[in-house]
């Protein structure tokens, strides 16, 4: 039981690892991920904060993204 927890709490890591930096949260914020209760609040300070790659992007003709096509 133990074992898996911890595998599961390493891939929420990795996952979070990826994608905090892509919405310009520090990365080392994915640790308190891998602690209970602490996710709950950090998923909810994300989802409910104005993330601080949004004021970049000016809308749907905005030229400068990261996607080219």
């Amino acid at each position: 039981m133990i074992r898996a927890f911890f595998i599961l709490s390493l891939l929420q890591l990795v996952a979070f690892w990826k994608i905090l930096p892509r919405m310009g949260f520090p990365a080392w914020l994915a640790i308190m991920a891998s602690i209970p209760l602490v996710n709950l609040v950090l998923l909810y300070y994300i989802a409910l904060s104005p993330w601080p790659r949004e004021g970049r992007w000016n809308g749907p003709g905005d030229s400068q993204g990261d996607a080219k096509f």
